[in-house]
Formats: structure tokens, sequence, C-alpha cells
């Protein structure tokens, strides 16, 4: 079944970086894009520059993944405003370099933590409803390629919101291996009703905005890794490719086995070539765990699947 002209397309962390770039090509594609972002002030700015250049006007959904309360209220009016989502694109992620000693959410949560795996869980399954409502739905996770130098990470189950292991980093590709396994866990669970996919992300070159606000020695130390790093631009193809793709996971995989195959096709690179995810991720029972910590941390949200 080919899909619709028109989709509706929700991107969080649309106001900068690869979503802002993402939104801006599906927008001037004629998609009707949502703007998710944390900031209404910045979230405003990139709503002038995705409109400038879109078939339809994008709409701007002010969302915090790190405020249970704000996703909520992100959900409903999502669902006051549209009858179905056909893609939802968990773009947004927090990674503050400069964050020496952990920051904690008002629900008692490690920041990262809250907001690149739990906000996204969340927000996965408040707009399920609206997500099974489309014809083909398709849900974009995004990983990062610098989980390859940690080959044995693992999901810290008895210390996720410990600060005694904290470092921005390992943080960091800590909520990174789960939104791999959560997508894992979602695509088996929702079974053929539900496209999947993880981004497998290289370095992407910080916008300019972003690289002044940085501390002068943060600058100077950054400075040679920005010039060599793809540019948002690039990624952002990327996503808006994978998200108006007519194929789905399952065409790479082999239905039949019973190890890493059977997913392959999920964890996909920058070229959308299916990529092995560290090992930790094809353990079920680890996926089954944390996908039930998860709920238990997030409300118990029900899920369309």
């Amino acid at each position: 079944m080919a899909l619709p002209d028109l989709l509706t397309i929700a991107v969080t962390g649309a106001n900068s970086g690869i979503g802002l770039r993402a939104a801006q090509r599906l927008a001037a594609d004629g998609h009707r894009v949502l703007a998710l972002c944390r900031d209404p002030h910045r979230g405003r700015t990139a709503l002038e520059t995705i409109n400038a250049g879109a078939a339809h006007r994008a709409v701007l959904v002010v969302t915090d993944l790190s405020d249970p309360a704000s996703i909520d209220a992100a959900a409903e009016k999502i669902s006051g405003e549209v009858g179905h989502l056909d893609v939802l694109i968990n773009n947004a992620a927090v990674f503050d370099q400069t964050m020496r000693t952990p920051a904690f959410t008002p629900s008692g949560h490690e920041l990262f933590w809250a907001t690149n795996h739990l906000g996204p869980f969340q927000l996965t399954a408040r707009l399920s409803p609206l997500l099974a409502a489309a014809p083909r739905p398709r849900v974009v996770n995004v990983a990062s390629k610098g989980l390859l130098t940690m080959p044995r990470i693992t999901i810290r189950f008895d210390r996720l919101d410990d600060p005694g292991w904290y470092s921005p980093t390992r943080a960091y590709y800590h909520a990174k291996l789960a939104q791999i396994m959560t997508t894992y866990a979602l695509a088996l669970r929702a079974g053929g009703a539900l496209d999947v996919a993880c981004v497998r992300v290289p370095a992407v070159r910080l916008d300019a905005d972003r690289v002044a606000a940085l501390p002068w020695i943060l600058r100077a130390l950054y400075a040679p890794k920005n010039r060599l790093a793809i540019p948002a631009e690039r990624l952002g193809e990327t996503y808006a490719a994978l998200a108006t793709r007519t194929s789905t996971w399952r065409e790479h995989t082999v239905p039949a086995a019973a190890d890493r195959s059977a997913l392959r096709g999920i964890y996909l690179d920058a070229d959308l070539r299916p990529v092995d995810a560290p090992a930790f991720a094809y353990d079920a029972a680890a996926r089954e765990r944390l996908w039930a910590v998860s709920q238990q941390a997030t409300g118990n949200p029900s899920w369309a699947w």
C-alpha cells in the first residue's frame, strides 16, 4: 500500500539541528509538520523558518520531554489538531557536556534519562492511538554512532537515577542504548501494525548559536570536531527519507531466525543501511525489563498495540 501524498509528522526538537532541518524539508515537500519544542521563544523562531518554505503551515507544540505533565499536554494538543499521526520522530535529546554534576527532575529522575528515554517513551505511548489511526504509521527513534566505542554497555537497572556513576557522556549513551532497546521491543509488540526505526546518528555539526553558547574552553576544544562533523542538513535528509519511505524494517529480517537477524532492519545508519546494535540490545529479557521499568516510571501509560 502506497503512502498518502500528505503525511502528518511530529518532530521533537524541531527548533534546531537535525530536527529543524528535517522539519523544513518535510514541510517544503508538502507534509503537515507538528514541531515539538521545549522553549516557546525558540520554537516560534523555528516555526518562522519552517513555514517560510512550507506548503502547509507547521504547528508549534510546546513540549518539555523531561516533564510528564508537559508531555500529556502536548499529546492533548496534538489530538485536538489532527485525527491521526503518520510519523513520530523522537529526535530531541539533551547532551550538555558542561553538566559535570547530575540534575534531577521534580519526579526524581536524572535529567538525561528523563529527557532522552522516559520522555520519548511516554510521548510515543500517549500518541499511539493517533498513530494506530494512520494507514501506515511509523515511529523513528534516534541513537548515536558513539555507541560503537562502548560495545559492552548495559542498562544499569539498579542504578538508573543514581548520581554515583554519572558523567554526561555515560548518561547520554546509557539513554541512547535504551532507545535502541525500546525500538526493538515496540517493533515486536506492534507486529505488522507499526513500522519502526532507530537511526544511528554520527557526529553532527552544531549550529553557530549553540557553539557560541559554549564556554570558551569547550568552543576551542570542539572546533576541530565541529569542522569534521556531518552538517545537520545531511541528517535532516536522512530523517525525511526515512519518514516517507514506502518500505518497512521487515524487508531486511529473517523471520524464522531466533537471533539478531529477526530484528535486522530496525537499527540504521545515516544512509539507512541496517547495522548491528550493542550486544546488550539483543537480550530479550533485558528489553522486557526495560519496558516494565519505563512503564512504571511514566505512570503506566496505555498503548495502542
